[in-house]
């Protein structure tokens, strides 16, 4: 099987489990994972941090996201670009954050801050599926390939236990995450020695 049409079997594979999973286990299973990622001293020390708004079936960072709040923290979203680039904004009112592509909400730059990559402590990435070696396999329009790169802080997937694989489908550009949090645990990149 070509690694394409690996990645595509992985991906409707996973996205059959994360649409039959009822909302109330996707919720309480996003607390317990987000709870993982909070306790993690990396996600403790960051005075900024990159998050992402769910989509309905994905694994939802919005308890780590009102945690950093809570600890005066500062967080950044993406916002979909051409060319699939994504470019990252602080939301500085209620409304800042609308509906955009794909319908996930989105910043709206008029009511943000623009954040520079560089300025990221710590960021939180969604994806598909994960491997236990920190690989990912995101939706494939590769946004986050093209961002990644970009981030020199620690970079921790979230997901729910069963998107994380023995192995994943990778490119040998795609980036590997520091850590995965997942609603049992913590699986951290050996490679990565600053965790």
């Amino acid at each position: 099987m070509r690694l394409m049409e690996e990645k595509q079997a992985v991906r409707r594979a996973v996205r059959a489990r994360l649409h039959a999973q009822p909302p109330a286990e996707r919720a309480l299973r996003s607390a317990d994972a987000c709870a993982q990622l909070i306790a993690h001293p990396a996600f403790q020390r960051a005075a900024v941090l990159l998050a992402y708004c769910a989509m309905p079936q994905e694994c939802d960072p919005a308890p780590a996201v009102l945690a950093a709040r809570a600890a005066g923290k500062r967080i950044a979203f993406p916002l979909c670009l051409p060319g699939n680039r994504l470019a990252l904004y602080e939301p500085l009112a209620p409304d800042a954050l609308a509906p955009g592509s794909y319908g996930i909400l989105e910043p709206v730059p008029a009511r943000c801050r623009s954040v520079f990559p560089a300025e990221v402590g710590f960021a939180i990435i969604p994806g598909v599926a994960f491997g236990r070696d920190c690989s990912r396999l995101g939706q494939g329009a590769g946004y986050y390939d093209r961002l990644l790169p970009e981030l020199s802080c620690p970079k921790a997937g979230l997901a729910f236990d069963f998107q994380v694989q023995e192995r994943v489908p990778c490119e040998k550009w795609d980036v590997k995450m520091d850590l995965i949090a997942e609603n049992n645990g913590i699986i951290v990149n050996k490679m990565y020695s600053c965790l």
